[in-house]
């Protein structure tokens, strides 16, 4: 992936390790060697080579000691959060939010530019380009990227946002490699639910493992985390909830379909109905958890919070409606606590998982 450090199988192998070790520690309270090994259900000994590699790097760090009975007191270790930093940030049609954050996913600094108007592509990337600058200049440790976080459709693979819609000036662009060529830093690109469900999975490890991320912006649209592993499909549209049938013969849909959950949600809230603005998401809920079988879905976004309890309301009826049938079936429904700053936590949330969270290759395809 241009501008991103490639690895080798060596490298992959080790890092899964590490990034279970660390994963482990991101869970918040300090951990011995014993508490790691039966976690990981690997040898006290493979745990002391990886431990070795993480203290070595300035990852993790001893934190006192525990005295359990007779013997040699535990020594006790921790994630070092100021060791790692990353850039997030979110773009939309009018604004730009930015947010840098340490290697737990903790903000430290954020900046938030409202743009106003669609940019032309050159002017787009020095916009980007100066809000992560000044991001860069905060806080301690190794910068390792930037992370942006857009609507829908995004090439992830190719770093590219492909657009929807003729004219649009942005369709086609490479944000990607325009926006390393001006930071010289590594540099991702995501649709922006992918990279809020990331963000999500970065904060509470191991919580999010069968999960839909629904994302409630100026779109509607949902991310997959199914098996531990963030679903992008084929094309990088895996997700694209906003864009299936609701409605028959519905509102008109920018991507040219009537009756898109994304068309018929944004009539309903433009015609003063919450009601049946939260039906249409709740509609979206239940066909999510039928087709793939998660056992959590998180809401997220601006829009989705200034209708939080409609939405939980309607969203818990109609999972307890759709699943009556089926007592042995668990859903649980949660508010992102990330608030606005969701997508470009995410976004740089992103970046820390591509260095240090479950090598790609040893769970995606061709593994």
């Amino acid at each position: 992936m241009t501008g991103v450090r490639q690895t080798t199988p060596l490298d992959r192998v080790a890092g899964a390790h590490d990034a279970a070790v660390l994963a482990v520690a991101r869970r918040g309270d300090p951990v011995s060697r014993a508490e790691l090994a039966d976690a990981l259900q690997v040898t006290p000994q493979a745990i002391s080579k990886i431990m070795g590699r993480l203290m070595g790097r300035g990852l993790i760090a001893e934190a006192g000691t525990l005295a359990a009975g007779p013997g040699k007191p535990t020594t006790l270790y921790r994630i070092v959060p100021s060791s790692r930093r990353a850039i997030g940030l979110h773009l939309t049609r009018s604004r730009v939010h930015g947010v840098v954050v340490d290697l737990s996913g903790e903000i430290l600094e954020r900046r938030e530019l409202e743009i106003g108007r669609l940019q032309p592509v050159p002017e787009l990337i020095e916009t980007l380009a100066t809000e992560a600058r000044a991001l860069a200049e905060v806080g301690p440790g190794v910068l390792l990227g930037a992370g942006v976080g857009m609507p829908g459709p995004v090439d992830w693979s190719e770093g590219v946002y492909r657009g929807t819609s003729d004219p649009d000036p942005w369709r086609g662009a490479e944000i990607r490699r325009l926006l390393l060529e001006e930071l010289g830093l590594p540099v991702l690109l995501d649709h922006d639910s992918r990279a809020a469900l990331v963000g999500e999975t970065w904060s509470q490890p191991g919580l999010l493992h069968d999960a839909a991320l629904v994302l409630v912006e100026d779109g509607l649209g949902a991310s997959l985390c199914l098996d531990g592993s963030i679903v992008r499909g084929a094309h990088s549209h895996a997700g694209e909830a906003g864009h299936t049938v609701v409605r028959m013969g519905g509102a008109p849909c920018t991507c040219g379909r009537r009756g898109c959950a994304q068309a018929e949600y944004q009539a309903a809230l433009a015609a003063g109905d919450d009601d049946l603005a939260a039906q249409v998401l709740a509609t979206i809920v239940v066909d999510i958890v039928r087709l793939v079988d998660v056992d959590r879905v998180v809401l997220g976004g601006r829009t989705v919070y200034a209708h939080h309890e409609s939405s939980m309301n309607a969203i818990r009826a109609a999972l307890a409606e759709g699943l009556h049938a089926e007592p042995w079936v668990h859903v649980e429904v949660m508010l992102s606590t990330r608030g606005t700053d969701l997508i470009a936590v995410g976004a740089a949330c992103e970046v820390l998982e591509h260095e240090y969270g479950i090598p790609q290759a040893l769970v995606g395809p061709g593994s």
